[in-house]
């Protein structure tokens, strides 16, 4: 847990966008709660740039390997089917 601490202290601005990547997801998903569509357009996005954020701040940490990448993607494209799953039952 020290470790996560540290972690995020020494990378605060990588970690704020990573908020704001988060929270823009978040809040589009309340601001189209109406329209269906929007809201899967929404989480693509949000899980392609949640994507996008870990190579690059892996890459910036200098350690960014193809398990890393997988990883990311298999965790944006859990995410993305689970709430499109969501989405499409109501």
């Amino acid at each position: 847990m020290k470790q996560i601490f540290e972690d995020i202290k020494g990378h605060f601005s990588h970690y704020l966008a990573l908020f704001f990547i988060l929270a823009f997801g978040v809040g589009a998903l309340v601001f189209f709660q109406r329209t269906p569509q929007m809201q899967i357009v929404s989480i693509f996005l949000t899980t392609s740039f949640y994507v996008l954020w870990g190579v690059v701040h892996h890459y910036l940490k200098g350690d960014l390997h193809i398990r890393v990448i997988i990883e990311y993607i298999a965790i944006a494209l859990l995410g993305f089917l689970i709430l499109w799953s969501i989405i499409i039952r109501t």
